[in-house]
């Protein structure tokens, strides 16, 4: 066996084997918050996507799949820009499938949470950049997080939950087109990663065969999928929470960083613009940048109402401040963002080198974050937060799943 097969052999064997997820209170906290924003996007898209619904009745596959695509209607899904991929949208809509349909599971319903979120980071690191040109990351690790998500949720064993990664993986997809095109196709590839990988997990319960060499050779998915398959910031097992944000800011999230670098400089040196400079990574920027996208995604747009109202969440049009912004491409990393603004004062310059929404607890996260959840779903924001207050503190009961399956069936 190659050194890379061995490194994945003993990724899914460590994956599989429970009694090491990580559970502190640290990552407890950071869950609630998660979980809390989940349910919130997929409540807010249930009034708002009001056409009918026939895979949220169609068992835990459909529900999975239901839920998986509803938490990413108005991409405001979770981020994690270490492994540059949405894991909650996949991850929690198995875990909450899985409880929802099987009452008698629910009391593995955090560990199945967190075995997922670790599972999806994990792979995403291990599978690597090469495989994140060609192909949506979101999808492929997403894959293999809804399959952990499933098999702690019905309580499988290490053999089983091994066999469930080969079934999945001899399965998996999701080419990374859909990120460049972004006409909200990505959501689709997130239901079809939650449903492929709960159906695995059922399939291993039920012992369909699967195949024994999934990584190696020239069919394998070591070549097939171009992965890296090598240890990243000296760990193998990520624990798939501590990285993961809320993208609060009513844009896409690939110009958070820009937004708040705009609006910071105009709050700091207030004075009159006469050009403000925006570069983010280059090989986004063309989406950035598309007149025929709407305005959700335009960068030059957005930085000039952030500019306007010195407010990140404040993006109402500003046509006066349009022309005075350029938009361009660098070398700048994803999730960064450098701001160049000439004023009557003189010239600033910012570096926003960390993207806003990682610093769960700092009180203008909060904040941001609460004007967020409210803007989605009002007042039923404090129900959300109460409901999943008990699923994180172990304090639930009959009555908590009835209201957090109303919730997310949107009934």
């Amino acid at each position: 066996m190659s050194d890379k097969g061995e490194l994945a052999h003993r990724l899914v064997t460590e994956l599989c084997d429970l009694s090491t997820v990580d559970s502190s209170p640290e990552i407890l906290k950071r869950l609630e918050v998660l979980l809390a924003d989940f349910i919130i996007c997929v409540v807010s898209a249930n009034s708002l996507n009001k056409r009918g619904s026939l895979l949220k009745d169609d068992g835990l596959i459909g529900l999975a799949t239901r839920l998986a695509s509803q938490s990413a209607y108005e991409d405001r899904d979770d981020l994690d820009w270490s492994a540059i991929n949405h894991p909650g949208s996949v991850v929690f809509a198995a875990s909450f499938a899985t409880a929802i349909t099987f009452s008698d599971y629910r009391k593995n319903f955090l560990v199945s949470t967190l075995a997922g979120m670790r599972t999806s980071a994990s792979m995403a690191h291990f599978f690597g950049p090469g495989h994140r040109k060609r192909w949506h990351i979101t999808a492929t690790a997403g894959t293999f997080g809804a399959v952990s998500a499933t098999a702690a949720g019905i309580g499988l064993d290490p053999g089983p939950s091994l066999r469930a990664f080969h079934l999945a993986g001899t399965n998996m997809g999701g080419i990374g087109q859909v990120s460049r095109e972004l006409q909200g196709t990505p959501r689709f590839n997130r239901a079809a990663a939650a449903a492929l990988g709960t159906a695995a997990a059922l399939g291993a319960y039920e012992e369909i065969p699967a195949i024994a060499n999934l990584w190696e050779g020239d069919r394998g998915l070591l070549e097939v999928f171009d992965l890296a398959g090598t240890i990243t910031h000296g760990s193998l097992i990520k624990d798939g929470i501590s990285t993961v944000l809320v993208r609060s800011f009513p844009a896409t999230g690939f110009i958070h960083a820009a937004l708040l670098g705009a609006a910071n400089i105009a709050r700091d040196h207030q004075s009159p613009l006469k050009n403000l400079t925006v570069t983010v990574n280059s090989g986004v920027f063309p989406i950035l940048n598309d007149p025929a996208k709407e305005r959700w995604w335009n960068l030059q747009l957005n930085c000039a109402a952030a500019w306007a109202s010195q407010d990140p969440m404040q993006l109402a049009p500003a046509p006066a401040i349009e022309p005075l912004v350029t938009a361009q491409g660098g070398d700048v990393p994803l999730g960064c963002a450098l701001i160049v603004a000439e004023t009557e004062k003189g010239t600033f310059e910012l570096f926003v080198e960390k993207a806003p929404g990682l610093e769960l607890f700092d009180e203008q996260e909060v904040t941001w974050r609460e004007q967020k959840w409210t803007s989605m779903v009002g007042q039923s924001a404090q129900s959300v937060k109460e409901l999943v207050h008990q699923l994180v503190s172990d304090t639930c009961n009959e009555k908590t799943w009835q209201r957090i399956e109303l919730l997310l069936r949107g009934e």
